[in-house]
């Protein structure tokens, strides 16, 4: 496939920067702003739009469609775009190929003295360079000189670099009269995620978060963020998820306006290797989860979070820190996290006590000699809450495991285990 490149330069570049921006991404996801326009790479239209003149009628009839004072062209290199936008005075009914052997030298990257030989020998455009041998010019002027014959032989060497930071697209819908059931909106929803969606994958990407915003009558915004551990485009999905979400925690008042901000990211390649197993889509575990929140209670779904603290069972659930699939395990030593295992019940335990050192334990599964242990420690950390009432150790019992000791009054029990 060849390449092609689209430029489009602005007479007001600072102020129509986000237009521009807009209608290349109507064309292209490799953008690349310039201090007085746009260059984005258009390569693969042909088969969609046309040649390259046709293709740059389009972006102009977008730039007059936005009210924009700018002028396009396509080229098969990226100087040569931005050579042709940057002229003026040139005809727009010209083809590329013809205004470009009629560009002046000046506009090159010419040195002013060769550039005042060169007039003085009536070579004065592009067209009159090119009749001069290349060999020639170069054992003049010097090996530099060959760059300025890519740019006339439209060989550019110039790299597009794309410096667009936006990666999300939004839409906004203000209702009729206000909506009190967020369900009732769900069909205006999946008209917005139609839109976004098809200009996301039109520019080759995907979404994996999307914002939600409910305009409120007489009363602030609701904000919900949605994200997924993988991206996809599929609406339906979408549209489950975020009905699931809203239920979960529903306005407080009549909705007035919709918006949705759809951050895009790079798409999910179909199969993960040639021999690898087919798995079932995440899509479908999200919903679950979903739909088990809602009907447990949000905050009794999550992920374990451990306190550092003396309680009963130190950690807590944590709803929004769902795992997202792309974790990489960490091989040093200090980053190892020590699991524990709650016993339920916790087991019954005979302890001998030789001046108040630990010394064997026996228990229902089995016995073992303390060989090392630490502690005392009180079991409550709310101290000004509950009096203390348990006491604990961490034991190692001797070719069985580090356990949790726990003594109540003048009962011993262990509960739990360090894997």
């Amino acid at each position: 496939m060849f390449r092609l490149y689209a430029c489009i330069i602005s007479e007001d570049a600072k102020k129509d920067k986000a237009v521009l921006l807009s209608v290349a991404q109507e064309f292209s996801a490799s953008i690349e702003m310039l201090a007085d326009g746009v260059l984005f790479d258009v390569s693969g239209l042909n088969s969609l739009i046309g040649d390259a003149d046709q293709i740059a009628k389009k972006i102009n009839r977008q730039l007059e469609i936005a009210c924009v004072h700018a002028k396009a062209a396509v080229a098969a290199s990226a100087d040569t775009a931005i050579l042709l936008a940057r002229q003026k005075e040139a005809s727009s009914d010209s083809r590329a190929s013809d205004k470009f052997s009629q560009l002046r030298l000046n506009d090159l990257q010419i040195d002013p003295d060769t550039l005042n030989i060169f007039n003085d020998l009536g070579i004065r455009k592009i067209e009159d360079l090119k009749r001069i041998p290349a060999d020639d010019l170069i054992n003049r002027y010097g090996q530099k000189f060959k760059t300025v014959i890519d740019i006339i032989d439209q060989k550019g060497s110039r790299l597009l670099t794309p410096n667009v930071k936006e990666n999300s697209l939004t839409w906004t819908y203000n209702l009729d009269f206000p909506v009190d059931d967020f369900e009732q909106l769900i069909f205006i929803v999946n008209h917005g995620l139609d839109k976004l969606f098809a200009q996301i994958s039109y520019s080759g990407f995907s979404t994996e978060q999307l914002d939600i915003s409910l305009g409120l009558q007489k009363k602030e915004k609701k904000a919900y963020e949605i994200k997924t551990s993988f991206p996809t485009l599929e609406k339906s999905f979408w549209l489950k998820l975020v009905n699931l979400r809203i239920s979960l925690d529903p306005p407080e008042a009549e909705i007035v306006s919709i918006g949705i901000v759809s951050y895009f990211t790079r798409p999910r390649p179909d199969q993960r290797g040639l021999y690898s197993v087919l798995r079932s889509d995440p899509e479908s575990l999200l919903l679950t989860v979903n739909k088990i929140k809602k009907l447990v209670g949000e905050e009794n779904v999550g992920v374990p979070v451990i306190l550092d603290q003396r309680l009963p069972e130190a950690f807590n659930l944590d709803s929004e820190c769902l795992p997202l699939g792309r974790e990489k395990l960490e091989a040093k030593s200090e980053n190892l996290t020590t699991a524990f295992t709650y016993f339920r019940p916790p087991v019954p335990a005979d302890v001998t006590v030789e001046n108040k050192r630990l010394l064997f334990i026996r228990t229902p599964n089995f016995n073992g000699k303390v060989k090392q242990y630490s502690g005392v420690w009180k079991k409550n950390s709310y101290w000004w809450k509950t009096p203390w009432k348990t006491q604990e150790w961490d034991v190692e019992i001797e070719n069985e495991g580090i356990y949790r000791l726990s003594k109540n009054e003048m009962e011993w029990f262990l509960t739990g285990e360090y894997d």
